[in-house]
């Protein structure tokens, strides 16, 4: 074929394409390229607990990377964030949010089929390997526990005008749809986690100790700084000490402020802790000594003497629960975003303009937390215990006495209310009757129980465990006529009991705090940090003048009036 004839078939084509656009017309044309208008993105994703994984792509283009957080459940139906180190996540409700965005949504209305329009709609994919920055948007993937892809979008921006109406975009398909995006979907750590770091209460600190030393890191020594100690009285006030109580008190809205910052510490960002170093913060064996203290120093932490020391020193706080708490204040921590919340650090490379890398924020500082169970915080009963089989003994005989003595009333209801004179008397059947007592026991010591009349009374009584009369404490004789006193041994029985369950429950509460703890070093507002490293002159003031009670005014002096100078 010649090349006029090449040419004339092709012009021809071209008319023929012509001839039928002009035929369909352009309502056509539109109808058939955006024909799935109203149709779900995602019509397999129906139940969001099918959703185990979750991942959200941002760019940032002043770093010109892209970020990526990630929320994942395991087999045993633990969330964790695998972008931060696998974080525990508190994610049941966010994830059930984040995945009802998705589940039914509608392609509203498609706006372009061009890809030259993505960057326009700033759906671009935050992946693409392009050096080109503008118009990317956020990817949102959501899994099933296969690894089958439930959801993928990309984000745009809002439409001018439209509340939570945005442009979006399957990843690999061309068109940009805009729709209505219900909900919330954060990639913020903190909304993921939970915040209650150290699970303590402002009303069940019951000691705060200020270890300010620091660290000489030329001469490798640790040199000691100013020490205070705050506790409260029986009263549940503060008390500092080394107070001049004739002239200082503590400052309570300082103290108070400084509990209420300590219950309610929150997480900036997370890192992991070196191989080699225990949940209670000592060296496992095993691990190279060298190796764990340049990682530990790089933090500013330096372990020696079997003890881990901080830079900035410690703050250690005691509860009534028995648990002590020891902040362990570390280095500045660098950068911002990704680089404090993860350790994760985007390109610096400078902008144009710049002759270097900007100045690296450091608002932020490391923190290690752990947590023991102490005993000897708790408040021990008064009384002595005493032993659970004698106990159980006495209780057994009281139990004894009791059907004696309602044997005794009977009896004496049957004779005209005269009382035996022998409990042998009480098993004696009388004609067509039974017994007061079907029979006559030994006491839990194997002994008779003794039966004493008085006139109209009567006691019924065991000597107890040493067949003595009278007796003390857990030998002291049980009478019916005194059971107040087996009453006040059940009673610190149960005072006993209660201290066992606070001993239990302190010591499973350090436990799991130090399993929580254990893996982490934390990142803090620098702000948190300075609120709690207080000065000895921040914890107290000038002792407040007490007014004198009425009718205990000075001889010659006035109510209310001056000195008279």
């Amino acid at each position: 074929m010649n090349e006029i004839v090449k040419t004339g078939v092709i012009l021809g084509g071209a008319a023929v394409l012509a001839i039928v656009a002009a035929s369909i017309g352009p309502e056509t044309v539109r109808q058939d390229l955006f024909s799935d208008e109203g149709e779900e993105f995602f019509p397999g994703f129906t139940a969001p607990d099918n959703a185990v994984e979750l991942e959200v792509t941002q760019f940032n283009a002043d770093k010109a990377s892209a970020s990526k957080f990630a929320v994942r459940r395991d087999k045993e139906g633990r969330w964790t964030i695998p972008s931060h180190g696998g974080y525990p996540a508190d994610a049941k409700d966010s994830m059930g949010k984040a995945a009802a965005m998705l589940i039914g949504l509608t392609k509203q209305r498609a706006v372009s089929d061009r890809k030259d329009d993505h960057a326009n709609y700033s759906v671009r994919d935050p992946l693409d390997a392009s050096n080109d920055v503008e118009g990317r948007g956020t990817r949102v993937t959501m899994k099933d526990t296969a690894g089958n892809v439930l959801a993928d979008l990309i984000v745009g921006k809002e439409l001018d005008g439209k509340l939570d109406v945005y442009y979006v975009r399957e990843p690999e398909k061309r068109r940009t749809y805009s729709t209505k995006l219900d909900g919330e979907l954060s990639t913020k750590f903190s909304d993921w986690i939970e915040t209650d770091l150290l699970k303590a209460k402002a009303f069940d600190i019951q000691s705060i100790t200020f270890d300010n030393y620091s660290i000489d890191e030329v001469a490798n020594r640790i040199v000691p700084g100013e020490k205070l100690l705050v506790s409260k009285d029986s009263e549940n006030k503060w008390a500092l000490d080394g107070l001049d109580a004739t002239k200082e008190e503590p400052n309570a809205d300082k103290l108070r402020e400084i509990g209420d910052a300590l219950t309610s510490i929150k997480i900036v960002g997370v890192r992991t802790k070196p191989e080699g170093l225990t949940s209670r913060l000592e060296r496992a064996t095993g691990f190279d000594r060298m190796l764990l203290q340049r990682s530990l120093a790089d933090k500013g932490y330096f372990p020696s003497g079997g003890k881990l020391y901080s830079n900035e020193g410690d703050l250690l706080f005691t509860t009534k629960k028995g648990v002590r708490y020891t902040l362990r204040f570390g280095e500045l921590v660098p950068g911002d975003d990704d680089a404090v919340s993860s350790g994760k650090i985007g390109s610096q490379d400078p902008k144009e303009g710049e002759t270097g890398p900007p100045e690296t924020v450091m608002n932020n500082r490391y923190l290690m937390v752990s947590a023991e169970f102490d005993e000897a915080l708790l408040e021990k009963p008064e009384t002595p215990r005493m032993a659970k089989e004698e106990l159980e003994k006495r209780s057994t005989a009281r139990q004894q006495i009791e059907k004696i003595v309602a044997a005794v009333d009977k009896w004496r209801n049957s004779h005209e209310g005269a009382l035996p004179t022998s409990m042998a008397q009480l098993l004696e059947k009388p004609e067509g009757g039974e017994a007061a007592l079907a029979e006559l026991p030994k006491d839990p010591w194997d002994n008779d129980y003794v039966f004493e009349v008085s006139g109209d009374t009567f006691v019924v009584m065991s000597h107890g465990a040493d067949k003595a009369v009278n007796g003390e404490g857990l030998n002291k004789d049980i009478r019916n006529d005194a059971f107040v006193y087996e009453d006040d041994l059940r009673r610190v029985e149960d005072e006993w009991v209660a201290y066992d369950r606070k001993v239990e429950d302190g010591q499973a509460e350090a436990d799991s705090l130090t399993k929580r703890f254990g893996p982490w070093y934390y990142v803090i507002d620098k702000a948190l940090f300075d609120q709690l490293k207080p000065k000895r002159e921040d914890l107290v003031q000038a002792k407040t003048a007490e007014t004198p009670a009425p009718g205990n005014v000075p001889p010659g002096v006035l109510p209310g009036a001056g000195n008279g100078k």
